[in-house]
């Protein structure tokens, strides 16, 4: 009988785990570039677009933000109000074809209005942006794939 009780406890303890597991990630949006995965915000409408990772403090170390756009083009992207620094990935497809790395925020005369834009010479139709260095540090360049 005790061995029994000791089977369902932990059938038990295994189940809600289970659900709590997959609570956690429900609604999380993941890709992936050279096995490197990122959590990522989707930014797939003109507002979520134009407002980006803008006055945030900080992005925790494996997330970013991916931009959808409904056709390649040259998309460009400034730092207005943002407080970090970032990477900037653009993506045709599932391959990266232009990568902007360690783009520095705004100084306080252009924290509002920044003169700066930055653009692929290729089109895209995706745009990640990620914490400043991480492409230095997982080795990511152009011509890489991303998994979505």
């Amino acid at each position: 009988m005790a061995k029994l009780r000791i089977i369902i406890f932990g059938l038990v303890f295994l189940i809600i785990g289970l659900i709590f597991f997959n609570h956690k990630t429900e609604g999380k949006n993941y890709i992936s570039i050279n096995g490197k995965k990122i959590e990522v915000e989707i930014a797939d409408t003109s507002s979520l677009r134009q407002q980006g990772l803008s006055e945030r403090k900080s992005l925790c170390p494996d997330c970013g933000m991916l931009f959808l756009f409904p056709e390649p083009g040259f998309y460009g992207f400034w730092m207005r109000k943002m407080h970090f620094d970032i990477d900037i990935i653009w993506v045709r497809g599932e391959t990266i074809v232009d990568i902007a790395k360690s783009v520095s925020r705004p100084g306080p005369h252009e924290f509002e209005s920044p003169r700066k834009t930055y653009t692929s010479r290729e089109p895209a139709d995706k745009v990640i942006e990620v914490n400043s260095g991480w492409c230095e540090a997982n080795g990511i360049e152009i011509g890489d794939r991303v998994s979505y």
